[in-house]
């Protein structure tokens, strides 16, 4: 096991916890808060791992959580461009980073979940980061990225009990 290996794998983890972070939030805006974390820790990981598309969907995912989380503060970020914009810059990001079918699996799961950080109910988000973390995990175990891959099976875990936690406290 290489140094590097084992560093992108602590970045992975330090990941994970900002992710789980964000799940357990009430608001649309302290949640979008630990994503960029969550972001930032994982283009490093990716980048160490030479998981290339899966970096690059993660640099997109920062500038998408930081102009999502705008869209709460300031209404000119409401607009479908910005949404329309984020979606392209993910379909280039994974042109510039393909390395065969692999590589379509991060752009499935940042596709969905751009869409799910979209919405304004935080329940929304929950069920598309469900849904996005199973293309993650898929993507990660190709990658040989065990721990991480365990990472995501925690995430889908958590995502699960946040919705089943809060689905009392909403109108579903």
């Amino acid at each position: 096991m290489s140094t590097s290996f084992i560093i992108a794998q602590m970045f992975g983890v330090f990941g994970l916890i900002a992710m789980v972070i964000s799940l357990f939030q009430k608001d649309r805006s302290r949640m979008l808060f630990f994503v960029v974390f969550n972001c930032i820790f994982f283009i490093v990981e990716y980048l160490l791992l030479g998981a290339f598309a899966g970096m690059g969907g993660n640099i997109v995912a920062l500038a998408r959580t930081v102009l999502f989380k705008k869209k709460d503060e300031d209404e000119r970020f409401n607009k479908i461009w910005i949404y329309i914009s984020v979606m392209v810059a993910y379909t280039v990001m994974t042109f510039l980073t393909f390395d065969g079918p692999i590589s379509l699996l991060p752009i499935i799961a940042e596709y969905i979940y751009a869409t799910a950080l979209w919405q304004t109910n935080v329940s929304h988000i929950r069920y598309g980061t469900a849904i996005m973390v199973v293309f993650w995990l898929v993507y990660d175990i190709i990658v040989c990225a065990y721990p991480s891959a365990i990472c995501d099976t925690i995430v889908f875990t958590s995502t699960i009990v946040s919705i089943v936690k809060f689905w009392k406290k909403t109108d579903h």
